[in-house]
This record gives C-alpha cells, structure tokens and sequence, in this order.
C-alpha cells in the first residue's frame, strides 16, 4: 500500500483581532473596542500600458505602476459615552490638522499584523429601529503599509 502524506489546511479565526491606532508605532494605542467586522487593507497596483506598435501578437503589455495602500473598514458597537468609542472617532475625524493622521495597525489572533498612516475618511452611524446601533469605520490609507508575520 502506498503512503500518502496529509496536508492539513490552516485557517486563523477572527476572533480576538483588534484595531488600534497611535501616533506612531512605539507610543500608546487607543484599540477600538467592540468591532464585529473587519476588512482590509485591500491593497492595489496600477498596471501602465506600455503596448506599441511593435507589441508582439497583438497582445497589450503592461508593468506594474504605483501601489495605493487602499482602505481599513470596521463595524462596531455604538457606545456614545464621553469616553466612548463614537466620541473618540467623531473628534478623530473632524481634526483638520496634519495631526488627524495616525499609525494604524490590525492585529490578528496569531499575532500578525498590518500597519500603515492614514485618516479617517468615513464615520457613519446605522440605527434600526428594533436592533442595536453601529457604527461604520473607513480609514484610507496612505503611503507604504508593513506586513508583520507571526514571529
């Protein structure tokens, strides 16, 4: 009989990830509590055509372009306490300073983690009339993003 060797698939739960922003990346971090959904950064890369009347079989050819960090979003639980995280996200967002950018950074269960500047771009909240109130959370990235794998 032969032998077969088993690959098991790996997959990490989400539960436990969390998002947290700072002013860099060695000072205190305010986490975001209570998000029930998480998404990004959702990374793109421009492709330039580069075809010419010489191009080969008449096929387009391309290179890569320039890379735009793309988006955070978050969906959370409302707590609109002083303290809370509405409050905090509402200030964030109307700051018009330089200032308004931080260092955000999405950390996995298994410690991984993505990093990267931006700002707030869209806070928004959705109230059901027989159903807890959320918020909606965009972040745009901007500049190069960091990748940490688990260590």
């Amino acid at each position: 009989m032969k032998e077969r060797n088993i690959i098991m698939s790996d997959g990490t739960v989400g539960i436990s990830t969390t998002l947290a922003y700072g002013t860099d990346t060695s000072t205190t971090v305010t986490l975001i509590g209570n998000i029930s959904s998480l998404g990004g950064p959702n990374q793109t890369r421009t492709s330039i055509d580069k075809s010419t009347f010489d191009s080969s079989d008449n096929y387009k050819e391309f290179m890569p372009g320039m890379i735009d960090a793309g988006e955070i979003t978050a969906e959370f639980n409302y707590d609109g306490s002083a303290a809370g995280t509405a409050n905090n996200l509402n200030t964030l967002l109307q700051d018009t300073s330089t200032s308004a950018t931080k260092i955000w950074t999405v950390t996995c269960p298994d410690t991984s983690k993505w990093q990267g500047s931006g700002f707030i771009s869209a806070l928004s909240p959705t109230i059901p009339m027989d159903d807890k109130i959320t918020q909606s959370l965009t972040i745009k990235l901007t500049g190069k993003t960091t990748f940490t794998d688990v260590a």
